[in-house]
């Protein structure tokens, strides 16, 4: 059993550190996009722009762009996280291609049973998500072969999760890193979750902010305010499904690693359809004003002038909201790891879309307003503090995953002395501290444990070891998986 310490110096550097990481993307190339979704939108709303599918338009104004300047630009596919050489002679093994492809299958079918199963699946809402399967389905399988075939012929290490899978199923279990495996599956069941919902909000947004009517907009009314919220969301939710779309090895966008812990899960699926609102709203954490909103609040209605301020303070904190998602480019996707983010608002805070939205609900619900019941008020604050607690778990059980890459632990640590809260940091449970994990199970060599790179190892049995180089850890796990993994035999 190893543990890690530190040493009176390394200490300090640890906490300490000299520089901000570079960020995994650059926040300027993906608002260049950001402004071509603006264009986009106003050439659909004033008809210059003429399209079957408006939707699939405002899509690939954000994924063209996105993937041209990472690959042109930022050289995303030449980045080692890829685990893929372009540079070598192209061999890809038939047998294991196919044994991945059958892989891929397996990894897909408890998905599908599992839309076909549910009730909230065979609900008339999803019908967007399944049209779309319809019309793109067949073109996706042909696709993925020969998606696996040029990866599989470039790839440092193929024998991956896919590939084991698919031997699995062939009766090699001997071949199987639980691990690696388990990871697998929860990346898919995020995708699964997250994008059916997200693909079917967007498309519902999407019509709603293109025929939009403004022309009763006035001073007098909250017309403009509307559109805009509608419109700031629509953009969040097409920057998020364009990135649970596009999650490939070559991009540098797949994923890392799932968030591990059930605590992290639970918090998460908290906050959506059809927990939230099915059970969690109407039964625990119901927080809205009789008003229906500062809308409808007396006071504001008498005083137009600090209405529109109040609108305004809401709108800015939820295009905060919506910049920190276009941070991602197409990398967004919840409870995964897909690369660390120290740019664009991600620069001031570790978590600014949680920080902004949370506080835009306080505004725009008021739920410290009632109609000459202050006990109603306090029910409602309380029950958004419950909210806000758990957006706050959200953004704890999120570090803890991410702490595993030693480039966030970097940034945490520069936060926790250069972020906008850092005054914060000396408060039990706010400041960043670096979480010491323990190795994987023997025979997992795609994650190593993280500690900061000034650490030293002790063993608890007695003498001192220095912690093994990354780097050269993962060479020889490598060399090691190359050698004990022979080629299989041809499907």
């Amino acid at each position: 059993m190893l543990r890690a310490v530190s040493t009176p110096d390394s200490s300090a550097a640890a906490e300490k550190p000299a520089f901000l990481p570079k960020s995994v993307t650059h926040f300027g190339l993906n608002s260049i996009a950001f402004v071509i979704v603006l264009a986009t939108m106003y050439g659909l709303r004033t008809h210059l722009l003429k399209v079957k599918d408006p939707m699939m338009a405002l899509c690939a104004a954000v994924a063209i762009p996105v993937i041209t300047f990472d690959i042109l630009i930022l050289k995303v596919h030449k980045r080692s996280t890829t685990g893929i050489d372009w540079d070598r002679d192209f061999k890809p093994a038939w047998g294991r291609v196919a044994t991945k492809l059958l892989g891929f299958v397996a990894t897909l079918a408890p998905f599908a049973l599992a839309y076909w199963l549910f009730p909230e699946y065979n609900a008339q809402f999803y019908d967007p998500f399944y049209h779309l399967l319809r019309n793109f389905g067949p073109g996706l399988s042909i696709a993925s072969v020969l998606y696996f075939t040029v990866v599989d012929g470039h790839m440092k290490q193929p024998y991956d999760a896919y590939w084991m899978i698919g031997r699995a199923l062939l009766g090699h279990r001997e071949d199987v890193v639980g691990a690696e495996v388990k990871n697998h599956y929860k990346g898919w069941l995020v995708k699964a979750f997250f994008f059916p919902l997200m693909f079917v909000w967007l498309n519902n947004s999407t019509n709603n902010v293109v025929h939009f009517d403004l022309s009763n907009a006035s001073w007098s009314n909250l017309r403009l305010y509307d559109f805009l919220y509608q419109w700031i969301f629509q953009i969040d939710l097409l920057f998020t499904t364009v990135g649970y779309a596009a999650c490939f090895k070559p991009l540098d966008t797949h994923i890392r690693t799932a968030e591990p812990s059930f605590l992290g899960w639970g918090v998460a699926l908290f906050c959506y359809e059809p927990f939230f609102s099915g059970l969690f709203e109407k039964q625990y954490v119901a927080y809205g004003s009789p008003y229906g909103g500062f809308g409808g609040w007396p006071f504001l209605e008498h005083h137009l002038t600090a209405r529109w301020v109040w609108a305004f303070a809401i709108v800015a904190l939820i295009t905060i909201y919506v910049l920190a998602t276009v941070a991602f480019g197409i990398r967004f996707s919840n409870l995964t790891h897909r690369g660390i983010l120290t740019n664009g608002p991600y620069r001031f805070t570790k978590h600014p879309a949680y920080v902004s939205k949370n506080l835009s609900w306080w505004l725009a619900s008021i739920p410290f307003v009632s109609k000459d019941n202050w006990q109603l008020a306090v029910k409602h604050c309380l029950a958004l503090f419950c909210i806000n607690f758990m957006y706050f778990m959200r953004a704890k059980t999120e570090e803890w995953n991410l702490s595993r890459d030693p480039t966030y632990v970097q940034y945490a640590l520069w936060m926790n002395e250069h972020g906008a809260l850092r005054f914060l940091k000396n408060i039990s449970f706010f400041g960043y501290k670096p979480f010491i994990y323990s190795p994987w199970p023997e025979g997992h060599n795609r994650m190593l444990p993280i500690i900061p790179s000034n650490y030293h190892w002790e063993e608890s049995l007695g003498g001192s070891v220095e912690a093994p180089a990354p780097a050269a850890e993962e060479e020889k796990a490598a060399a090691s998986e190359s050698e004990e993994k022979p080629e299989p035999e041809k499907t």
